[in-house]
């Protein structure tokens, strides 16, 4: 059988970069609510698990991108070139995250920051080699007990765990058989979910971050990329994608996540899994209907600006929103301001070199 074929979409596809400064703005907005001197207002429950919103975002646009791009790579080339793909991933990830750890570190070693108090146990560890080993393997998401300054990284090490397992996935099975995978995943991601609460009596916070609980959201925007065209065919479904796509995505996102409100097992067995499939159906409208209102305004300059600056703004943004510090640079609203400006500089010094390199191997 042919393999499937990549969506039909510009090169440059419309509103990705939107969509990404929409889940910056949410991870910032989560964090900036605790920080000292922000609106008392903002620090409650409802504000600070937008953070986690925004992960989910990057989590299925990255699932979609990356897929897509693959297929692209099938179609011109007849395989998945895996040696070039994880070339370029490496020049895209590593660079400015091995910056930022070491940058943290020569900070810890110089007594500026301290590395070794951990959140989860609100107690001071013997060493923080443990917490650098974590964040230079990328398997931070599954410390449970871990430190603000590497805390982040637990997204970055799911991202990392993804690239290592979907392309050999795509590459070992073919296209049409990876289809299935990813199904298959949707299905077990909520089984293991259920295993681990009702099995384990480790942190709840396992169940939003370790690879096989969050899986289903990755899939959902393999899947949505990989049914792209074939979803296309169905006049019912190109219609949902139209006007009603935003509210009734952004329900399923609101439902999905205010479940916990009710039951928090629920929210993790079916919240995540319904909150999946609300943010899917948002980013088909905007790649499918470049010029709806709503991506018309995601395409605005400033925050396609804001969204190719979101990869070192999510690195960076960490040290700054700070919720337990008192400093003058973890204060509002001059801890906003020091996040975009550490960015930056992360995106102009680190970021875009290795980004030319990327594209000049291709």
């Amino acid at each position: 059988m042919a393999p499937i074929k990549a969506p039909r979409l510009p090169a440059h596809i419309p509103s990705l970069d939107g969509l990404r400064a929409l889940s910056i703005c949410l991870v910032l907005f989560g964090h900036i609510a605790s920080t000292n001197g922000a609106p008392i207002w903002l620090d409650r429950p409802m504000f600070t698990s937008l953070g986690n919103v925004g992960v989910r975002f990057f989590f299925i646009v990255s699932g979609f991108l990356i897929t897509t791009l693959m297929l692209r790579d099938i179609e011109k080339h007849g395989q998945i070139r895996l040696k070039l793909f994880y070339m370029r991933r490496s020049l895209r990830i590593l660079p400015a995250a091995l910056c930022y750890i070491a940058i943290m570190w020569l900070l810890y070693l110089a007594g500026v920051i301290d590395l070794t108090y951990h959140l989860t146990s609100r107690t001071n560890s013997s060493s923080a080699l443990p917490d650098l080993a974590h964040a230079l393997t990328f398997t931070a998401n599954y410390q449970h007990d871990y430190n603000w300054y590497f805390n982040h990284l637990w997204s970055l090490s799911v991202e990392e765990q993804f690239y290592l397992i979907w392309p050999f996935t795509m590459f070992l099975l073919g296209t049409r058989r990876a289809v299935w995978a990813g199904l298959l995943m949707l299905v077990l991601a909520p089984c293991f979910r259920f295993l681990m609460i009702t099995f384990s009596d480790g942190p709840e916070i396992r169940l939003s971050r370790e690879f096989q609980a969050v899986a289903d959201a990755l899939a959902t925007g393999c899947l949505a990329a990989m049914l792209h065209n074939k979803l296309g065919e169905w006049r019912w479904f190109v219609h949902l994608t139209r006007w009603p796509a935003i509210p009734i995505g952004l329900m399923c996102v609101a439902s999905g996540y205010g479940l916990a409100y009710v039951s928090r097992p629920a929210a993790f067995l079916i919240g995540q899994t319904i909150a999946n499939i609300g943010i899917a159906l948002i980013l088909q409208h905007l790649v499918r209907h470049p010029t709806s209102t709503a991506s018309q305004i995601l395409n605005m300059r400033f925050l396609v600006k804001i969204g190719v600056l979101s990869y070192s703004l999510y690195l960076w943004q960490q040290p700054f929103l700070n919720f337990q510090s008192l400093n003058w640079v973890a204060s509002f609203p001059q801890n906003i301001v020091l996040a975009f400006a550490a960015a930056i500089l992360s995106h102009r010094l680190v970021e875009r070199p290795f980004l030319k390199l990327k594209d000049r191997i291709a």
